[in-house]
């Protein structure tokens, strides 16, 4: 690690004099690491960014990228982060994908006993993605200086550890069982170790505990940093990783691991900056057409495009290509991806849709159980003719895209990772498993009123119906909110260790599929454990 060499020849002439004396020793472009940490221990914040800025900058696209990497990473339903959150997604009861047994996503669907496969094409990209953020994070980690003394040098090693706490608990929410503190963890790497030793596997607590000592570590420095317009460690562009984002993934990892005061004490920490919801008239997709001709506006969907109508986003990207985007591809009912014009649509299960409450705007974000698109014309070539069936979602409908229909500008679409009603459901929640039933139903109805269709009474938890406790509401409410994001009824119900079973009282499930919380994981990839002892 000491004569570990880090290539700067993009930038050698932008550094100053005094480090231009170093950067010039044989062989040419190329320092030592203590030579890095000596050039960052000057605090000259210009210097600091030259170095590591890049590094930095590129953090965030360790989440928000392209898994193309050989084996299936060319695999639609796996080759980017939030596909591999979606297939989990299939893995559930509120998601039916498509109508009948065919396609490519109905493969998808009935997936779910290749968790038990450590030889699954699919799995190796769960690992991939989790292992390839602990590595960007630990890359940047690996030239800090012990003494950080400057805001930039802060700010880049909050970034590097609140990635490094995302790919370690994404893994452990895919490779291991709920959380157990005397149950399985992972292997811990802390730094970039060139001679490639194997590390032995460590509790569930002690991955977790090094998990939230990140998370702990980087919120302080973010607040130190002192970056963003009102230097309090948040910044208004949705791309960056900033204390937002550390609180948000503290919450999470805290609720996953039952610390639900710390989980309510992240909540409020990130509510204040982001107080305000999408209002009911711009929640998903809505129809400006006809029955016959269909028409849904992607700029007036804030879940698909935010401009000035999404407040929610805390970390997300804008106009992002068609690999990376699971909006165009699986989930735009009128897209010309896989869940659109090839006819693997996103559809709600019946019976969910039966307990959204009839003033909830959300309910009119799926087409009900008598209701078809017929003989819709997608923008194809040549056009390809589908009705669109029951109970497909138009929460991500978009016909357009400024103006036009074309394949290439439905794919011009945002994502989101991280939003505000998702901090409220995981502080309902833990106020709920806290014994706090009144906290619970209050921080929920905050959510409900702004769900409510204009002109109608604000929803209430005691008014809403279908749940008799907080915590039931809660559950509920998560189902509902988040329909199709980020995996997380499949994380959920792992969490809460239910067992999906398909045709229980519905009329649209065409697999009948029991699936338990034991296959809801990953076994170790093959790849992996063949060389690593500590894996067999």
């Amino acid at each position: 690690m000491k004569r570990y060499i880090f290539v700067l020849s993009i930038v050698l002439s932008a550094i100053t004099t005094s480090c231009a004396d170093l950067l010039e020793q044989e062989p040419a472009n190329a320092i030592t690491t203590e030579q890095i940490k000596k050039i960052l221990e000057s605090g000259d914040e210009d210097q600091v960014d030259i170095i590591l800025g890049g590094m930095a900058n590129n953090l965030p696209y360790a989440i928000h990228r392209t898994l193309g990497y050989g084996g299936s990473g060319n695999d639609a339903r796996v080759n980017s982060p939030l596909r591999l959150h979606y297939y989990n997604s299939l893995v559930g009861y509120d998601i039916v994908c498509g109508a009948g047994v065919s396609g490519f996503g109905s493969d998808a669907y009935l997936s779910y006993t290749s968790r038990e496969s450590a030889g699954s094409t699919h799995n190796y990209c769960f690992w991939y993605f989790g292992w390839s953020c602990v590595v960007s994070a630990n890359k940047l980690l690996q030239y800090l200086p012990e003494t950080l003394n400057s805001s930039k040098l802060k700010d880049y090693k909050a970034r590097a550890l609140t990635l490094r706490a995302y790919g370690y608990n994404f893994l452990m929410e895919n490779y291991r069982d709920a959380y157990n503190p005397a149950g399985e963890g992972l292997m811990i790497y802390d730094r970039i170790d060139p001679s490639g030793t194997y590390k032995p596997l460590t509790s569930a607590k002690e991955t977790y505990d090094f998990i939230k000592q990140d998370l702990a570590e980087a919120v302080r420095l973010f607040a130190e940093s002192e970056i963003g317009d009102n230097k309090d460690g948040y910044t208004a562009d949705t791309k960056d990783i900033d204390l937002g984002v550390a609180n948000f993934v503290l919450a999470r990892v805290s609720l996953l691991t039952g610390d639900y005061a710390a989980a309510i004490s992240a909540c409020n920490a990130i509510l204040p900056k982001y107080p305000d919801l999408i209002t009911a008239d711009n929640y998903g997709g809505k129809n400006t057409g006809t029955a016959a001709e269909p028409e849904f506006k992607a700029e007036a969907n804030a879940l698909i495009k935010f401009g000035t109508i999404n407040p929610e986003v805390i970390f997300g990207f804008e106009g992002v290509s068609t690999f990376q985007n699971v909006v165009y591809e699986w989930l735009n009912t009128f897209g010309t991806g896989y869940g659109g014009a090839s006819s693997n649509w996103g559809r709600i299960v019946s019976a969910l849709y039966d307990a959204i409450n009839a003033n909830d705007v959300r309910k009119s974000l799926f087409l009900d159980g008598s209701t078809t698109f017929d003989n819709y014309a997608y923008p194809t070539s040549p056009v390809t003719i589908r009705t669109i069936p029951t109970y497909s979602n138009l929460k991500f409908a978009a016909t357009e895209v400024g103006g036009k229909k074309e394949p290439t500008d439905l794919a011009n679409l945002d994502v989101c990772y991280m939003r505000t009603s998702e901090v409220l459901l995981m502080k309902a929640e833990a106020q709920a498993q806290n014994g706090d039933e009144n906290g619970a139903k209050a921080t929920l109805n905050t959510l409900l009123a702004a769900r409510t269709k204009t002109g109608e009474t604000a929803l209430t938890c005691d008014s809403y119906g279908g749940a008799s406790t907080a915590l039931d509401m809660v559950k509920l409410q998560w189902r509902i909110e988040m329909w199709g994001e980020n995996g997380l009824e499949y994380y959920n119900n792992k969490r809460w260790g239910i067992t999906v079973t398909r045709k229980s009282n519905v009329t649209n499930h065409w697999d009948e599929a029991t699936i338990t919380p034991s296959q809801m994981k990953w076994a170790f990839p093959t790849d992996e454990s063949i060389y690593n002892p500590n894996l067999q």
